[in-house]
């Protein structure tokens, strides 16, 4: 049935791609230019999938103008889980190692801000709290990747799943710093409500930036390796290549984007506490957001998180869903695109765009 249903799709798309030919042949100076430019460095496209970026880019970037408060807000809410959704993927999604922890590396970064904020110095500025913040999310991904990555499947995933309850349970003994169960409170918020447009570009930007530093990252030597290290690891190591010392750069990798994403989150609140910071739903939040928008693509996460992000707070909230209606529902979606379109919703429409263009590459 599903090798049926794959060549009906195979069929309209080749029905389309005499229509949608001509279209992608007239942008196609414009894809090749920006091919000549930067395609080495972001991969190449042709004029569909040159239109499909540019026009999301302006999209984004012109927001305050089109968009009301309230999707305003949803799009600082996605623009920070996107870079934590890409932070995971360049580690799980191209080495394969899956991990549950990632929310100890955002959770540490949005902690170590605010116990520097109230026990070293409440005047501390953001330009020392957000570099020594992402330097303890490096240095908690480290103590997590050190002892683990030597392990691999359901091991690995179950040490990084450890490593968040460890973290949660440290709260208490500690709250003299941490503020235990009910957390520290009393950060900068960064959101000025009475200026939601400039706001927002506080958040967008940092996200443009992590993706792109990504996507860099990803099509050089290193991903080509991480990628390698995922497809089969014996081979790579077979070639003379250390894997452990790649896995380990994949989690500082990971670490750097996860402690912007904690950051940002900290001060998008201007409270931390371990209920909505530590707990391993926020690991699986990133997880799922990774896997409906595409694993191992970088800008499939960014689509996931704000695909998923933006269907909660905007399409399903204007239903006047009760919030635990809305998460039922949310995820009865997300598990239908697990098992309709694996590869990722945004990663399928990529690749129809190909077939559209008709690049049958």
């Amino acid at each position: 049935m599903s090798s049926e249903t794959g060549r009906s799709s195979e069929a309209v798309l080749d029905r389309l791609s005499t229509v949608t030919g001509p279209v992608n042949r007239a942008l196609q100076p414009l894809a090749n230019a920006y091919n000549r430019l930067l395609g080495g460095y972001f991969g190449e496209m042709n004029g569909l999938q040159f239109v499909l970026i540019v026009g999301t880019l302006v999209g984004l970037l012109t927001a305050p103008l089109w968009g009301n408060y309230a999707l305003i807000q949803s799009m600082v809410a996605a623009s920070i889980w996107a870079i934590l959704a890409m932070g995971w993927d360049i580690q799980s999604g191209y080495t394969g190692y899956i991990s549950f922890g990632h929310s100890v590396l955002s959770g540490g970064a949005a902690y170590t801000t605010a116990m520097l904020i109230h026990n070293v110095n409440p005047e501390l500025p953001l330009l020392v709290t957000i570099p020594v913040s992402v330097l303890a999310a490096l240095g908690i991904g480290l103590l997590i990747a050190l002892p683990s990555l030597r392990l691999s499947g359901p091991y690995f995933s179950l040490i990084t799943f450890v490593a968040v309850l460890i973290f949660y349970r440290m709260m208490n003994p500690f709250s003299e710093y941490t503020g235990g169960e009910t957390g520290l409170s009393g950060l900068e918020k960064i959101f000025d409500v009475t200026a939601p447009a400039a706001s927002y570009y506080l958040f967008l930007l940092p996200m443009l930036a992590v993706a792109a530093a990504l996507l860099i990252v990803a099509r050089s030597n290193i991903g080509l390796i991480l990628v390698a290290i995922r497809e089969n690891e014996s081979a790579v190591e077979a070639a003379g290549i250390n894997a452990t010392k790649f896995k380990i750069w994949s989690f500082v990798l990971s670490s750097i984007p996860m402690g912007i994403g904690g950051v940002l989150l900290a001060h998008r609140f201007g409270n931390v506490d371990p209920a909505t910071f530590i707990v391993v739903d926020n690991s699986i939040e990133m997880i799922a957001m990774a896997v409906v928008g595409g694993m191992s693509s970088i800008l499939g996460p960014l689509g996931g998180a704000f695909l998923i992000i933006l269907l909660e707070d905007v399409v399903l909230h204007a239903l006047g869903l009760e919030a635990e209606l809305r998460w039922a529902i949310l995820w009865a979606i997300v598990l239908a695109i697990l098992v309709f379109a694996r590869d990722g919703l945004f990663r399928k429409l990529w690749h129809g765009l190909e077939r559209l263009g008709g690049d049958r590459r």
